[in-house]
């Protein structure tokens, strides 16, 4: 039996690597995962795209790029785990609900989510250096938004940058600035960017430091916010944590160096695939590959 409670994450690797072995259905179990990277052995191996053998191999590649984060579960004993564990994973999986590919549990009854369009009655309003705040109340968030133009208004719409779920806050903006499209030139930019760092990733072939740098620009955008297309581009990827967006900067600096032919670099890159999020930045990356194949065609 584990020594400390399983987390969520290694009840679902220990599901999967069940149903690898035909111990268990999916129905019940995979269709209950969040980890997406999960989900695609799962269903690779339940098309037939391959083997029981192939995805216990990608079972034990995911388990050692996480060794750090997993501790009841660890490359040495996941195929020898004992039955107490092993009901008791099978047990947190069987009491979710069933899961969309890519949805997560609810865990907090959040009624935004960030882009969504809203429109709130004006409470009140603040005077704060050359803006003026307005804020009201809509579901039982706090909802905050500021103009340059110092006008009264009963009722204000726009669309939500960030929300706070502990002190119940929504930020709105209520102009496009963040929704606007990517311009031509900086699609192109970002296509090659794409197409090198996914070429990376699948034979090792380091990318040419523009698209590097092109990637060090798009992550910056991204964490800044800074941009008229900063929304456009966090829907492109579809909607990458920041935590994950902050280890990609780590190792889009090394891609940097590396594609200039700094040896140390190099090792280095060959040395971090367990710290910065891969299998969520590749999937980041042909998201935003489709994104931008569509609005060429």
């Amino acid at each position: 039996m584990a020594k400390r409670p399983l987390t969520p994450r290694e009840s679902e690797l220990i599901a999967t690597a069940l149903f690898v072995v035909g111990t268990v259905p999916y129905a019940g179990h995979i269709d209950r995962l969040e980890s997406l990277t999960l989900r695609d052995i799962a269903d690779d191996y339940m098309n037939g795209t391959i083997t029981s053998a192939s995805a216990i191999d990608a079972l034990d590649q995911y388990i050692y790029v996480r060794r750090h984060r997993f501790k009841n579960v660890t490359p040495h004993n996941l195929w020898t785990l004992d039955d107490r564990t092993e009901q008791e994973a099978l047990r947190h999986i069987s009491k979710r609900p069933e899961l969309k590919k890519g949805q997560t549990l609810n865990k907090r009854n959040q009624p935004f989510q960030v882009g969504q369009n809203i429109e709130f009655k004006v409470d009140k309003h603040v005077d704060r250096g050359q803006f003026r705040i307005y804020i009201g109340k809509q579901q039982g968030y706090t909802c905050k938004a500021q103009s340059k133009e110092r006008e009264k208004h009963k009722t204000l719409s726009g669309w939500i940058t960030h929300i706070d779920p502990k002190d119940r806050l929504v930020f709105v903006n209520l102009t496009d600035y963040g929704r606007l499209p990517l311009e031509k030139e900086y699609k192109e930019q970002l296509e090659s960017m794409s197409v090198a760092l996914l070429g990376w990733f699948a034979t090792a072939t380091l990318p040419a430091e523009t698209d590097a740098l092109t990637a060090k620009k798009m992550l910056a955008t991204l964490q800044r916010r800074d941009q008229p297309y900063w929304f456009t581009l966090t829907e492109a990827l579809n909607h990458p944590r920041p935590e994950h967006v902050k280890r990609w900067g780590t190792v889009v600096n090394l891609l940097i160096k590396a594609s200039t032919g700094d040896q140390k670099a190099i090792q280095t890159l060959e040395t971090q695939e367990d710290k910065y999020f891969k299998d969520a930045f590749i999937r980041a990356l042909r998201a935003l590959h489709e994104h931008l194949s569509k609005s060429t065609t």
